[in-house]
């Protein structure tokens, strides 16, 4: 293996000294990186964290073939940029929170950043989009029963400033629910 590997992406150079067990400092911008930019070393540690995100960075390096220090400094570098966040993801179904809701809303000219600002306030509310088409806005809830989804429809809504018309969808089965997005150029 010789002394010094270098690591090329689009934006990034990275020396790592092998032999030494030490590594260069990484003193350039990675700011604005995007999916494009990601190498293959990158792509798989993002594969095998959503495969189980609590794989050691050891398990990964062996992987991958390269080292632990590399794998922590690359995960470090990938949060810092904001390509991946580490986080635990809740099974509503299972926590108790079994009425799923996706919402249209219409909102008055000029009460489109307001009425999503306080939308996305409520602790029932996962997602909240703004969009085009039939409806200004578009948001994903949760409740535990009907008696809270009544509620909030009823009292909760009814008291933001610029709402013209909801129209809710409830969710009866979903066919599928996947949180691993994968976009790093790994087709299947």
């Amino acid at each position: 293996m010789a002394d010094l590997q270098r690591k090329v992406t689009p934006n990034v150079i990275l020396d790592e000294q092998v032999d030494a067990g030490k590594e260069r400092k990484d003193t350039r911008s990675h700011a604005h990186r995007t999916l494009a930019d990601l190498d293959e070393c990158d792509k798989g540690i993002i594969r095998l964290l959503q495969e189980d995100g609590r794989v050691s960075n050891a398990s990964i390096a062996r992987s991958i073939g390269t080292s632990e220090p590399t794998v922590r400094k690359r995960i470090e570098r990938l949060v810092g940029d904001q390509i991946i966040r580490v986080t635990a993801v809740i099974n509503p179904a299972a926590s108790g929170y079994s009425i799923d809701v996706l919402m249209g809303i219409r909102t008055q000219p000029g009460y489109l950043k307001k009425v999503g600002s306080q939308l996305a306030k409520f602790e029932q509310v996962l997602y909240l989009g703004y969009t085009t088409g039939r409806f200004d806005i578009l948001a994903n809830m949760l409740f535990r029963n009907d008696e809270e989804q009544f509620e909030f429809l009823s009292s909760s809504i009814a008291l933001i400033e610029g709402i013209v018309t909801t129209e809710s969808f409830y969710v009866m089965k979903a066919e599928r629910v996947d949180f691993d997005w994968e976009r790093t150029g790994n087709s299947h």
